[in-house]
């Protein structure tokens, strides 16, 4: 898939890769129109929803004149076993641990611990799985 690290076929159709910079692990399953910004990586038995964002992109706030500044850019880490609901955005320099569940909607602006629940914008831990 667009040359990258991918050790895994079920990757449904209309995922856009930004970069050949994406690591996809094995038995891992992801469904329609999902976006890997560049430096994403995925770990084993995890399942991403359709619609989801991985985006390693954003950029500083500059002046009034314009607002939008420099761009910057940090690598997203999803641990093996998680399941990623629908329409997630996990924003730069995330780390998502392994065995977590983030809820459909859920905006992703910090790490994530592993083994939990979380939900919302901003995404936050509602309670641990075992």
């Amino acid at each position: 898939a667009y040359g990258v690290a991918v050790k895994s076929h079920n990757i449904h159709p209309g995922c856009f890769f930004d970069t050949a910079n994406v690591s996809i692990g094995q038995r891992t399953v992801i469904w329609n129109n999902c976006y890997f910004g560049d430096g994403v990586t995925i770990g084993d038995d995890c399942a991403i929803a359709r619609d989801v964002a991985f985006q390693t992109t954003s950029h500083e706030i500059a002046s009034s004149r314009r607002r939008v500044g420099r761009s910057t850019t940090a690598p997203i880490v999803v641990g093996s076993g998680t399941w990623i609901g629908t329409r997630v955005t996990v924003l730069p320099g995330v780390t998502i641990g392994n065995g977590c569940v983030i809820g459909a909607g859920a905006v992703v602006t910090r790490d994530c611990e592993a083994d939990g629940l979380y939900v919302g914008s901003p995404a936050r831990r509602v309670r641990g799985l075992s």
